[in-house]
Parts: C-alpha cells; structure tokens; sequence
C-alpha cells in the first residue's frame, strides 16, 4: 500500500497563489506589533562572545564570581554571533536577527506541513496559526531561534526523503548536526531524537492491523544517524557539548525557572497547549483515516509528552508535534464542513465577514501590542533601577564582592561585574562545574533554607542587589540586621552595603 503522503493532492479548485502568500503574511505583520526587547539570557551571551573573540574559548568560568567552576560553553557560536551583530548595529540589529529568523520558522513550518498534507492552503492556515502562537513568548534573543530553523529543516528534507527514498536528501543533515551543536549544543540530541521516527517509519511492519509499506530507506537513514552523530565531535568542547542536555536538566530545583516548570492550567501556555490536545483529541475521534503513518504519530507523541513536561517543550510540540498531526486533515473534505453554512454565505454576509476578519486581526494586533509594550516597560523600569546600581558600584574604593540573583546576575556580568549567579543554573550544578552545587545552595537561601548570616558571611559579600519580590527571605533579614545599611531603594530592587 502506498504512503499517503504520496497522493494526497486535493481535488478542490485551486486558489490562487497570493492567497496562501497572503495567509503567511498575517502573522509576520502581527510580530511586527509586538514589541521585542533583549532577553535576559542575551547580556551572559554578549559578554561570553566578547571574551571568546579577543581571548579564544574558556573552560573555566569567566562570568561569576566562582572562577574554578569548569566550563562549558554550549552556546559559543550563538554568543559570537551575537556579539558582533549588537557591537555593530546594538539592540536594533539583534531584533531585526529575531524577526528574519521568524520569517524563516514562518516558511519552514509551511514548507514541513504541504509536505506532510500535499494541501497549500491548509499548510499555509497551520504554518500562519503556529507562527502567531509561537512568536509570543518563545521567540526571543536566545539561540533557539536558530535551532528552531536547524530542526525545521532537517525534518523537511527527512520527510522529502521518506516519499522519495532518495539519499540525496539527506546528505545535508550531517552539516546541520555540526551547526547544531555549536550554536546550541543543550538541543543537538533533539535532531536525533527527531531522525528515529523515520527510522521507524523506514522499517516493514508485520502485525497485520499495522501492515504499511516503508517509507524511506533504513540503511541510508542509520547512515546519515551515525554520521550525524559523529559530526556532533566537531565542536570546541567535544563529547561535553555533545551530552550537555543529559548532564543540565531534570533537576527539582530548576522549578523556581518558570520555563522548566511542568505544563498546567496555571499558565497560558499551558492553557493553549491543552485546548491543542482536546482539539486533536476531536479530530482523532470524529475522523477515521484509511492510512497509518508511524512517523508522524511518533513525532506528534514525543514532542506531546516533551511539552507535557516541561513549558520549555511546547513550543517543539507546536513546531513539530501539531504539524505532524495535520496528516490526520490531509484527506478530509473541508467542504463538507462548509456546505451547512452555505445558504448563510450571501452577497450581503461576504463584506460583513471581510469587516468582521479585518477587525478582529485589528484588534489582535493592538492587544499583542499593548500587552508587549507594557511588558517591555516594566522590564526598562527595571533595568534603569539595575543601571543606578552600577552607578554607585563604580563608585566604590574597595573590591566588590557581589550578590545578585539568577535573574539579575547577566546584566551585572554585562557590566563589568563577577556577581554571585546568572541565568545559566546549570553551569551552577555541580555535576557540569566539578566544584559545587551553588545553584542548590541559592534555592535553599531562595526559600529559606539555609540561615542568611551564614551564606553572607561564607562569601563576604560586602554588596547585594536585592529583589524584593525574588530574594524575599534576604531582603527582610538584612533589613533587620545592623550590620548591613540599605543605601539605594526602589519599587523592585534594593542594593545593600555591608558596614
């Protein structure tokens, strides 16, 4: 029996190629109302590709405060490249990075769907949906927006592969390993976890419920596996970079990160990600498909149960997993969904529907607007308080040892400062750093756990910039404590001076 992918043109009337240009072209004009600022994560990256460029690549912590913690620099290409787009154009040329590299996922995800349903029009619908629902909040200054890309292709060409059963398409995959694992190597194993689905897929299946031909061939694909796989050394940091995901996440701790909390009701992405699922779930029990295809389900599956873990997951469930599953919409006649409404369609109710769809992308754009504006307001206010801070740091006649918390130790870094912690808590566990757990050892003074004289007093800290939201347990001790004096104040932050 054939694979579905192979005939599945459909045999409604064509429409017009501006149309699908058209659909595509919404969400881009929606990013454009949502306003983009730099991502906390970008200060540590712009400040490590500074020293990797004018000093080569460090294996030892340049940023904090801990210099004999061992480094892994997962990320070396992602921070060079950013380092020299912000030294030459500043935050202007790193969101203009950001909105190139969104068109890109925007065509990449169209491109993967019309391969998966052989439908323009419904791929260009899914692609401009995904797009709009992964722009806010998952595209932001960090490399995944390359990996993103470096994903998005590699699934394309497996999936042209799987219908053609030819090699050349996968003779780019090795290259996209290596680039992979230089731009953001904590992701490199997701582009051969996403490879063994259509390994599965290449191989005949006996049950007979489940008897479907192969798509792909399984000896050109374990090739190009093991070759990516090998490719994945090419990096500075080498078989490290390579299982940097297995050795810098899962950990308990890491649930004070909202991104690496557990996907619930509690937030919106939670929320839209599970009106997807009960969507899908409709879907699967409304419509019965004549085909079964092994690789799309696994890839719907795994990226479900991934974004099911973790809210960092969802966004590869709506690139990938949601995709895949529009293969279950490839043979289904849209016009019997249509012909109920048909005598409700008349030439007065056509522009009252134009009007309606004009106001309501109106309206999307203004509250995408209004929302991110404000966002990026508060984030500005904040910033100001951090830049008063370092005023009267620069100030000081004697060395400063310095506490900052994880959200704001990056922009203390980005100033010249090696405070206490930064963004990156996995380099602060001990099992990546060979020294010490000092990302335990801050969720411990986080929640109260630990006495606050003996973590002040163990690193002599003689400045601590505190959240009074964040650092709650040590903004309330020191506040009482005589030998600290509180020597600037604001709405969120606080700046301690030790007597």
């Amino acid at each position: 029996m054939p694979d579905s992918s192979t005939a599945l043109q459909t045999k409604s009337k064509k429409l017009p190629e501006w149309s699908r240009f058209l659909i595509l072209l919404l969400p881009v004009i929606i990013s454009f109302f949502q306003v983009r600022s730099l991502d906390n994560d970008f200060y540590f990256l712009y400040t490590t590709g500074d020293y990797i460029v004018h000093n080569g690549f460090p294996f030892n912590d340049i940023l904090s405060m801990h210099s004999s913690m061992k480094l892994v620099v997962q990320q070396w290409l992602s921070s060079v490249i950013f380092y020299y787009i912000y030294r030459f154009s500043g935050a202007f040329g790193i969101i203009t990075l950001l909105y190139l590299c969104n068109i890109g996922i925007c065509l990449l995800t169209y491109r993967f769907i019309s391969l998966i349903t052989g439908r323009k029009l419904l791929s260009a619908f899914f692609a401009a949906l995904i797009n709009i629902l992964i722009f806010d909040p998952y595209m932001v200054t960090r490399p995944q927006i390359f990996t993103y890309m470096i994903l998005l292709s590699a699934v394309c060409l497996l999936e042209r592969h799987a219908q053609t059963k030819n090699f050349k398409f996968l003779i780019v995959i090795p290259f996209l390993s290596v680039l992979l694992v230089n731009l953001h190597a904590a992701m490199w194993p997701m582009l051969l976890v996403f490879m063994i689905p259509y390994l599965a897929a290449s191989l005949p299946v006996h049950y007979e419920p489940l008897k479907i031909s192969p798509a792909g061939n399984p000896l050109f694909l374990l090739t190009a596996f093991a070759v990516s796989a090998v490719a994945g050394l090419l990096n500075p940091y080498g078989r490290d970079s390579m299982l940097y995901l297995f050795s810098s996440y899962g950990q308990s701790n890491f649930s004070l990160i909202m991104e690496m909390a557990p996907t619930s009701l509690s937030a919106g992405e939670g929320m839209i990600f599970f009106v997807i699922i009960g969507a899908a779930c409709l879907v699967v029990f409304f419509i019965r498909k004549r085909l079964y295809s092994i690789r799309h389900f696994f890839l719907f599956a795994g990226t479900f149960l991934l974004g099911l873990m973790q809210i960092k997951g969802i966004p590869y469930f709506l690139l990938f997993g949601l995709p895949a599953f529009t293969y279950m919409l490839s043979d289904l006649d849209f016009k019997v969904l249509v012909k109920p409404f048909q005598n409700l369609i008349t030439k007065r109710a056509k522009p009252l529907g134009i009007i309606f769809l004009i106001c309501a992308f109106g309206f999307i754009c203004e509250a995408r607007f209004i929302t991110t504006r404000n966002i990026r307001s508060d984030k500005m206010v904040h910033y100001s308080h951090l830049d008063a801070v370092v005023d009267i740091l620069d100030k000081s006649d004697e060395p400063v040892v310095l506490y900052t918390n994880f959200n704001d130790g990056q922009y203390l870094e980005f100033n010249g400062y090696r405070p206490y912690i930064d963004g990156r808590a996995e380099i602060f566990l001990a099992k990546n750093n060979k020294v010490y757990d000092y990302f335990d050892e801050y969720f411990r003074v986080y929640k109260g756990a630990l006495y606050y004289r003996d973590f002040v007093d163990k690193y002599q800290f003689n400045f601590l910039i505190l959240s009074k939201g964040t650092d709650y347990y040590l903004y309330s001790s020191l506040s009482n404590d005589d030998d600290f004096e509180q020597i600037y104040d604001s709405s969120d932050i606080g700046l301690f001076v030790r007597k």
